[in-house]
């Protein structure tokens, strides 16, 4: 019989479909419906929901279920802007999904497509799409600094909620952007562990854009993106220079055409496990690892473990500047 995973709530309220290959990563099925409670081999909770008024009964738990608390949230959406400590739930959980490198099942911002940049001409050089506009610090700085290198002679298209300015989505977005060279990938975080979202991912590398990048580490981007695909705004001594630059590659195209080197490699999926491989390629992230840690544990029973303190787990290792 099939493996079932049960959302207890959607995050959001949003009910999202996440790939599971049954013969990549098992005969896995995902469900919202709570009815499955009893039947279901892992039940995720999301972190708004993680509160033990609202979560099933540890009492009522099956010996072959696992609890998963699920986040894609920074410490600071979660314990500055909402105020969430998840003292009720020590011990609860069994699994971590989240964004972070060290969850028990991690769960990127990521589809990377084999895309090679096809630069059209156009009125700007840099693309920026932005819809918290000053919830954060983050956000507040990164506007700053953004501000700051259009004054030194960046051209910008700013679209998001931020400058009520729609831009195309999803395959319509790709051709939109082929006019641009660079994507503005800026955080709305600084320094937080591992937080690196779909702007690097889908707004740069999918569409074909070399993403400048702010509010990461370049540790956290090193590990996970391939070597000389990005720039890196904290490499330069201010904006101006970071200006400079991208006016240099503008100017020569053999230069900027090298930040698409990686593309043409073709790297392994254990150089780079966050590029799409081809149809049979699976990652083994997500929903897919999931299913298949879930079919280990039925086949031999050899998994099993509990997480103390979420709290302290989600802000082990996490600088001040994250979390103001």
């Amino acid at each position: 019989r099939p493996i079932y995973i049960l959302f207890w709530v959607g995050p959001f309220g949003d009910e999202p479909e996440f790939r599971i290959d049954p013969k990549l990563c098992g005969n896995c099925v995902l469900t919202y419906d709570q009815r499955y409670l009893d039947e279901s081999d892992a039940v995720i909770i999301h972190f708004t929901e993680a509160f033990m008024h609202k979560v099933p009964d540890p009492k009522r738990r099956k010996s072959h279920q696992m609890f998963v608390f699920y986040s894609t949230e920074t410490p600071y959406a979660i314990y500055t802007a909402r105020g969430f400590e998840f003292k009720d739930m020590n011990y609860y959980f069994n699994w971590t999904i989240t964004y972070w490198r060290d969850s028990s099942i991690y769960m990127p911002f990521i589809i990377v497509q084999n895309i090679i940049a096809r630069k059209q001409s156009g009125q700007y050089m840099a693309l920026w799409m932005a819809g918290n506009c000053a919830d954060t610090e983050g956000a507040v700085v990164r506007k700053r600094l953004i501000a700051a290198m259009e004054m030194f002679g960046l051209t910008v298209d700013k679209y998001g909620k931020c400058y009520n300015r729609v831009a195309p989505e999803v395959s319509e977005y790709f051709t939109f952007a082929a006019k641009y060279k660079f994507y503005l990938a800026f955080e709305n975080a600084v320094h937080c562990r591992d937080y690196i979202t779909e702007k690097l991912w889908s707004n740069s590398y999918e569409a074909g854009l070399v993403p400048v990048v702010w509010g990461p580490t370049r540790a956290d981007i090193e590990a996970i993106a391939p070597k000389y695909s990005f720039i890196f705004y904290e490499d330069f001594q201010n904006g101006l220079a970071v200006v400079n630059y991208l006016k240099h590659l503008d100017k020569n195209p053999v230069e900027y055409r090298k930040y698409f080197n990686w593309r043409l490699q073709q790297p392994t999926p254990a150089e780079y496990m966050m590029v799409e491989h081809g149809p049979l390629y699976q990652r083994d992230v997500g929903m897919c690892k999931m299913c298949k840690l879930l079919w280990n544990k039925r086949r031999y029973n050899n998994i099993t473990s509990v997480v103390p303190s979420i709290h302290h787990w989600l802000l082990q290792n996490e600088p001040y500047e994250c979390v103001l």
